[in-house]
């Protein structure tokens, strides 16, 4: 375990650190939300829907789209999330839905005009898969460790169970018409969130993973939605943008950051373990002083050496712990 905490952690700051030469931009110093809305931008449903589970059971079940969404929340909104299932369960499932083009695929059935070199399988950068999987993991529950059990921890659970119980639907490679004309290319939209804001009220969020390569092609012919805000914004729609070298090297902070800074859980950032490492380079560990990076969500851990208390890898931490007993 310690060797690959240590090398996956090297390699990655290594990789970051050669991409800081290519384009020659401090990308370890770079903040962890890019751009965001700059006003919650809420969507009001039908006071009286009809209740049916057609559309919802079909947003639930694939690659999701704009109109399917609207579909569902009108004709079913008291069965969004009635089930608890926002997104799959498994690491492999979620890892299906993460090929563009799949996506694109699914968007030439809907009738959108898509190219042959969109249809050829196409992954989609590191960074997007590490920030979904973080969200499986957070949602799940299976990551409450990342958050620091202070004094009122219990107030922080109530907290985090209402955020919880508020998100309606998460869901990757979400198809969104980039015009009034759907007989072009539409948006990819790497996650959508659907939050409750109040009664019959729901916010629409997408997240962006930005990836290394938009550097590389400073007019960036892949990019989905940077720049066009305001199109997006009047479909109902807020935009956070993420940079994925953050990704790689602590998801599960950046998932975080977003959480916070779109106010779903505010909680958030403030309990996280680490929340003070503004920058990668300050991922180091206090014990072997090696670079860390949280792939897992328990790789970073407190620990006490001495009087002082640091952060270190968890086999660190584990032997540390061990050798004062």
């Amino acid at each position: 375990m310690a060797l690959q905490e240590i090398s996956r952690a090297v390699k990655i700051h290594d990789y970051i650190g050669k991409l800081e030469r290519l384009t020659n931009l401090s990308l370890k110093n770079s903040p962890i939300i890019l751009g965001l809305s700059s006003q919650k931008n809420i969507f009001d449903l039908p006071p009286d829907t009809k209740d049916s589970y057609e559309y919802v059971e079909q947003l639930y079940g694939d690659i999701s789209d704009h109109d399917l969404l609207f579909k569902a929340m009108r004709t079913g909104w008291s069965y969004l999330n009635s089930s608890r299932k926002l997104f799959p369960e498994s690491k492999e499932e979620c890892y299906k839905q993460l090929i563009k083009s799949y996506a694109f695929h699914k968007a030439k059935q809907l009738g959108y005009l898509i190219s042959d070199n969109q249809l050829k399988e196409k992954q989609v950068c590191h960074g997007e898969y590490e920030a979904y999987y973080a969200v499986h993991e957070i949602f799940y529950g299976h990551a409450l460790g990342i958050w620091e059990r202070k004094s009122d921890f219990d107030w922080f659970m109530y907290n985090y169970a209402s955020w919880h119980q508020n998100v309606k639907l998460i869901t990757s490679q979400f198809i969104v018409p980039s015009s009034l004309h759907q007989n072009i290319t539409p948006y990819i939209l790497d996650q959508l969130w659907l939050v409750c804001d109040a009664k019959n009220q729901v916010r629409l969020l997408g997240l962006e993973i930005s990836g290394e390569q938009h550097f590389f092609n400073r007019i960036d012919r892949d990019s989905k939605t940077l720049g066009n805000e305001n199109h997006l914004k009047s479909l109902g729609y807020e935009m956070y943008y993420v940079p994925s070298w953050w990704c790689r090297v602590d998801p599960y902070r950046v998932i975080c950051e977003f959480l916070d800074v779109s106010g779903i859980f505010p909680d958030a950032i403030r309990y996280l373990i680490g929340s003070e490492l503004n920058s990668i380079d300050k991922y180091i560990c206090g014990i072997c002083h090696a670079p860390m990076v949280r792939w897992n969500w328990d790789w970073i851990q407190k620990c006490k050496v001495g009087n002082s208390t640091v952060l270190a890898h968890k086999s660190c931490a584990i032997h540390q712990s061990s050798s004062c007993c």
